[in-house]
């Protein structure tokens, strides 16, 4: 089958949230704009569960990743550093449950391994950041970065953003994070930075398509942006299917 008639399958992370009207019980929680966009760049938008424990990680997700062709690491609350060996988190910072990124952790080890095309999002390119040993600014105390707020992003010329958008030139994003990395770590090269100087993407070096952006692009659909980000992961995704299903193991640009 050739790349472009194959509709990707795109697994997607789900937070890990305790359910209030439900004592001792938990459920998992996903904004419906991400499958939206999936959907829109022709993907089929699946979702991950964020529970297993240690043991089952071990088979339940090489399992998982075994039937996608692409892994979206969405947003959430805010990392426990505490896990990776890290401070305890300040007071007004609200950390994911450890189950949850126990699990994100491991689909995006496994999909980094595989070689599958990654699509970091806002907590999810900060995670990317921390399994690489990236330092982390645990809030913001300049602010400009939370609640919506508008604001440019420079992507840098060669970069895998810049590729994607087409040029280097500088685009609008909206924000919604008090936390972010403060700088690449050894794993990651600088995709763009905010108006502020603020390390606004990052990616993979040697990877066909592993971007993490600290911005919302499914909150600005039609944003020629979000659009351009959404279709090449998407893209990247067919070339990685026709690729595992031919047994190749050919590197190269995803579009």
């Amino acid at each position: 089958m050739a790349p472009d008639s194959h509709r990707p399958i795109i697994g997607l992370t789900v937070e890990l949230l305790q359910a209030p009207e439900y004592t001792g019980r938990r459920r998992f929680q996903l904004f419906p704009e991400y499958l939206e966009c999936l959907r829109e760049a022709g993907a089929h938008p699946v979702l991950l569960p964020s529970d297993p424990t240690s043991e089952q990680q071990a088979t339940e997700i090489p399992a998982i990743l075994d039937l996608l062709d692409g892994l979206l690491l969405t947003g959430g609350d805010d990392p426990d550093l505490r896990l990776l060996g890290g401070p305890e988190p300040l007071e007004l910072c609200k950390p994911i449950p450890e189950a949850q990124q126990r699990s994100c952790l491991a689909y995006l080890q496994e999909a980094q391994r595989r070689k599958m095309p990654v699509l970091g999002i806002c907590l999810g390119m900060q995670l990317m950041g921390l399994a690489e040993g990236a330092p982390f600014h645990q809030h913001l105390s300049q602010g400009g970065h939370e609640k919506g707020a508008r604001h440019g992003v420079q992507p840098i010329p060669g970069s895998l953003l810049a590729d994607v958008l087409g040029s280097a030139t500088r685009f609008e994003i909206l924000s919604y994070h008090h936390q972010a990395l403060a700088d690449t770590g050894p794993g990651l090269l600088a995709c763009g930075h905010a108006d502020d100087g603020l390390l606004e993407a990052v990616e993979w070096p040697d990877h066909p398509f592993g971007l993490g952006v600290q911005w919302h692009p499914e909150r600005t659909p039609q944003s020629r942006s979000s659009r351009r980000l959404f279709s090449s992961f998407c893209r990247a995704a067919k070339i990685y299917h026709h690729r595992r299903v031919q047994g190749e193991t050919a590197r190269g640009s995803a579009w």
